[in-house]
């Protein structure tokens, strides 16, 4: 009971601390809480309506604040925007802007797999705005007069397109569709003509891929948000020489795959170290559930993907929203005159998806960062889809799923369960061994391995099912923690599965229910197989055993924050356990497995035959598998009476007058106890030894 004691006080302080730190956090400007909706809608970009045409939102930029004041991909601008919505559907709308033909905000509606609306905002420099550069690097402004463009809407044709043409004679066309059976993704085209009579020569053509921003959510100290803020991309050339500037060469996966630039790695400066590819096949920029994928239709070679932070405010508050932005620079060279060239892409907005960006194809599911663990995620994110589509319900297709996952795993978890049992059974006569040959290591281990050999255990079985649960439990977090479906999605009194269960508030801190239940069920499941802490055990044995008492309050501190999707299938796994330990502790001992063991002379613990054995084969009582516990006798088959007396005065010899003398008062009466009970033992057997002889 002390231990608990203590233990509980442990867990109260530590609470108090995340507390404290959640108030100073609270209280910095790192990071922003809203209890509003975090969906931000257009309105609340710091635009003022300046006028209403043609059936058209035009509204003009007062004033847009630098996002960040190291960005190199924003530029303020006073110029006015007009904007426009169009190509809506049922899944999002679209709202255009003058800016450079580009995109302004994307509404995702609540439809289908997505349980809540959200607003994708493109802060400063708009999603798909272009620009020009120099090989090296440096910006061709080709937009000196205006960076407006000109709308032509076709609603028969379900298009929008932007024109331009500048004081060069060079017009650039913007065009956008959505393929009818879309979803979230929709078509962009981009014509550079030269109308001169002469070539020009535009080395590189730019693409915004538009900004992302943390979602406001409750505070968890064991998981920072930046961490969800990334520039990506995914290359499917061979690696490339070019310094620091591939990456493989720049320490991170190969530099033939995906690749996740997070915000806190971006260095002091708030920039990335731009990206070289051979081969793109798409980048992006995302963050926790949503994201800006722009895929090229074609192959493009020598790309250039960079980024930055991109912090902003909202109106009227003080407080800073974290954010990246990206661009994605293509090579484009010389056009010749009178002649076009042309760039189509395919682009998804809106939440990430697996099953979705799985069936767009092009490696395009790899924006969900299941990181080394994928093989674990994906199979689980595809059985998770199908069973909530068939309960209609997310909270029950995670329980769902714990079974069945628990049920392919029963015999593995099964077998380590009895040998968990028999292990515990052996702990005395192991200690026996310990003691025998404690200043003889090479003798113990030899004589050990003969002990596990005769008892058929395998002592390390019971680590299969921890070590297998492992990749299972971080594979379905990785998979939990940026499931866009799970956005929303309502299960009993939860109203968010992405997020904690938050039932109140408690002095400002989250007062959550699921992880209490959690913590409850991994107690009782703990209590199930108890611990042997027999007298032969060294102390160091003692202590691992009694910090495992502590580990479902360990887990409760770690979970306590995290989503409550993850911290209902730990309760539902643990509850799986509780039922599959019960039903293999009912199972009765193997009779043939007896017989056998009976049958071998090889054993340290047995005589020669010819000697006055027991004459009894049948199973032991509990009492007298008590007795021969304590005194370290095997629990199976016979023994002699020189056996009895020999572990009896072992056992008596740790309890002598000196020893006793020499013990603290705790130990000593802890030491008369164990004294008077191996007296018992030895009595006990000793009168049912001569009856049976």
């Amino acid at each position: 009971m002390k231990n608990y004691l203590l233990g509980f006080c442990f867990l109260i302080g530590a609470f108090y601390l995340i507390w404290d730190q959640s108030e100073q956090q609270k209280n910095s400007d790192d990071l922003t809480h809203s209890p509003q909706n975090p969906s931000i809608n257009t309105s609340d970009l710091n635009f003022s309506s300046i006028r209403n045409e043609k059936n058209q939102s035009a509204i003009a930029i007062n004033s847009i604040e630098n996002p960040s004041p190291q960005s190199a991909l924003t530029e303020a601008t006073e110029e006015k925007e007009d904007l426009f919505e169009g190509l809506q559907n049922e899944y999002s709308s679209l709202t255009f802007t003058s800016l450079w033909g580009g995109l302004r905000a994307i509404d995702l509606k609540k439809y289908d797999r997505l349980s809540k609306s959200f607003s994708m905002r493109q802060e400063g420099k708009p999603l798909l705005s272009i620009g020009f550069e120099k090989r090296d690097g440096s910006e061709i402004n080709i937009f000196q007069n205006t960076k407006n463009f000109e709308l032509n809407h076709s609603p028969e044709s379900r298009t929008v397109s932007y024109s331009w043409v500048s004081s060069e004679n060079i017009k650039i066309t913007r065009k956008y569709w959505r393929d009818s059976n879309a979803s979230y993704a929709i078509r962009h085209k981009t014509s550079i003509a030269n109308l001169n009579n002469f070539p020009i020569q535009l080395d590189k053509v730019r693409l915004h891929l538009g900004s992302a921003f943390q979602i406001p959510r409750l505070y968890n100290p064991f998981d920072n948000s930046s961490t969800y803020l990334n520039v990506g991309y995914f290359n499917s050339g061979p690696d490339l020489a070019e310094g620091c500037s591939c990456a493989e060469c720049s320490g991170r996966i190969d530099g033939k795959k995906e690749e996740f630039i997070q915000l806190n790695e971006m260095g002091t400066d708030g920039k990335m170290t731009p990206r070289l590819l051979s081969k793109a096949k798409w980048a992006c920029v995302n963050n926790q559930f949503f994201v800006n994928l722009i895929r090229p239709l074609g192959e493009f070679s020598d790309v250039t993907v960079s980024g930055n932070s991109a912090n902003t405010k909202e109106r009227n508050s003080t407080e800073e929203i974290l954010g990246v932005e990206g661009a994605i620079t293509f090579p484009l060279g010389i056009i010749e005159s009178n002649s076009t060239k042309e760039l189509e892409f395919e682009v998804y907005l809106g939440p990430k998806d697996y099953k979705l960006l799985s069936e767009l194809g092009a490696e395009q599911n790899k924006v969900m960062q299941f990181g080394i663990f994928w093989w674990v995620s994906e199979p689980l994110s595809y059985l998770l889809d199908l069973l909530s589509g068939i309960f209609g319900n997310y909270g029950i297709g995670i329980i769902v799923l714990t079974i069945l996952v628990k049920l392919v795993l029963w015999p593995l978890t099964a077998q380590a369960t009895r040998s968990q049992k028999k292990m515990q059974a052996l702990q005395e006569p192991m200690g026996a061994l310990r003691e025998k040959h404690k200043g003889n290591p090479q003798k113990l281990n030899q004589e050990m391995m003969k002990f596990y050999k005769e008892h058929k255990v395998n002592p390390f079985a019971g680590c299969w099912p921890i070590l297998i649960q492992i990749p299972i439990f971080l594979g379905m977090f990785w998979m939990l923690r940026s499931a866009a479906e799970l956005y929303g999605q309502q299960f009993l009194w939860a109203n968010d599965l992405s997020e904690q269960d938050h039932i109140t508030d408690v002095y400002g801190f989250s007062a959550n229910l699921l992880p209490i239940l959690m913590v409850i069920t991994q107690w009782f499941q703990m209590k199930l197989t108890p611990m042997q802490l027999g007298p032969q055990m060294s102390e160091a044995q003692r202590i691992n055993a009694k910090m495992m008492r502590f580990m479902p309050f360990m887990f409760l501190i770690f979970l306590y924050f995290f989503s409550s999707a993850l911290v209902l299938y730990w309760t539902v796994q643990n509850l799986m356990t509780i039922f599959q330990t019960l039903i293999t502790k009912r199972e009765p001992i193997s009779q043939k497995s007896n017989k056998l063991e009976n049958s071998k002379k090889s054993s340290s613990f047995e005589r020669d035959s010819n000697e006055v054995p027991r004459l009894r084969n049948e199973q032991i009582s509990d009492e007298e598998r008590k007795h021969r516990n304590f005194l370290g006798l095997k629990l199976k088959g016979t023994y002699e009476s020189e056996d009895l007396k020999r572990a009896y005065e072992e056992r008596i010899s740790n309890y002598t007058d000196a020893k006793l003398a020499n013990m603290p008062t705790s130990k000593r009466q802890q030491a008369l106890e164990k004294k008077e009970k191996a007296h018992k033992a030895y009595e006990f057997l000793s009168n049912l030894q001569s009856k049976e002889t």
